[in-house]
């Protein structure tokens, strides 16, 4: 077991960490606010001009861009942050049909504009390296034996991607992505990851940057919820946590005494 260590706050004794992966582990705004802009730039291809304003400002919203004092922004709690996947998917085809399309011409060309290759898995890894302080933070934790889990909105691949790439894969002991069943946020996925670490909710600390990685850890019971907001830029409004971190570099993990 390890005791958690957050200013003068110390939480514990743990037997396990879990955490959410983009904007908590990686830094993935950029990667994501690109991402966006490219699905953005391809959906305005698909309809006639006449429309593009109206799904412009569809598809901006849904997204989480931003403009705020003339600078791009992505909101830490929109979809493109946030939401899984499938979920983005639906939403961009969502936009299309309230612009006119059918929701069957619709759903295919949102399904055209998510597989374009800028969504390969390699070039996600590469492109969203660990935060400032991950490395040191999950390395102390193997150091003293606490198990180390990670739930995301990004399927497996993506996290294994990720883990491999930045040589982190030996300090995660299990994750959980948006391709198992029952996925992020419900609460069962969450309790899913405790039950292949081999420990009990109540002893185990969660940390996310999103509203719904809180909520989910709240319901399933998490002994310790800790909000996290310095992956971004805006950083994100967060309720519900026993503590709140801005920097990883202020963490510290120490043994049981």
């Amino acid at each position: 077991m390890a005791w958690l260590q957050i200013g003068p706050r110390r939480f514990g004794p743990l037997r396990a960490v879990l955490f959410d992966k983009d904007g908590t582990l990686a830094n993935s705004e950029a990667f994501l606010m690109a991402l966006a802009e490219a699905r953005l730039a391809t959906a305005l291809q698909q309809v006639p001009a006449g429309l593009r304003p109206q799904l412009a400002g569809l598809l901006q919203r849904a997204y989480g861009l931003s403009t705020e004092q003339g600078k791009p922004g992505l909101d830490p709690g929109g979809a493109t942050a946030v939401a899984s996947a499938g979920h983005n998917l639906v939403s961009t085809a969502t936009c299309l049909a309230q612009v006119g399309l059918s929701w069957s011409e619709a759903l295919a060309k949102a399904q055209t504009i998510h597989g374009q290759p800028w969504g390969d898995h390699l070039s996600r890894a590469e492109l969203t390296p660990p935060l400032p302080g991950v490395g040191q933070l999950l390395g102390r934790a193997q150091d003293l034996g606490l198990p180390c889990g990670i739930i995301s909105g990004d399927c497996r691949q993506g996290i294994e991607d990720f883990l491999r790439h930045w040589d982190l894969f030996d300090a995660i002991t299990g994750f959980r992505g948006s391709d198992q069943l029952p996925a992020k946020p419900a609460a069962q996925a969450a309790l899913h990851l405790c039950r292949d670490l081999g420990v009990a909710p109540e002893h185990c600390l969660l940390c996310g940057d999103s509203g719904q990685d809180l909520a989910m850890a709240r319901a399933a019971g998490i002994g310790v919820v800790v909000g996290y907001t310095g992956g971004w830029r805006n950083p994100p409004q967060l309720h519900g946590f026993d503590a709140l971190v801005a920097d990883w570099g202020a963490v510290t993990l120490t043994g049981s005494t």
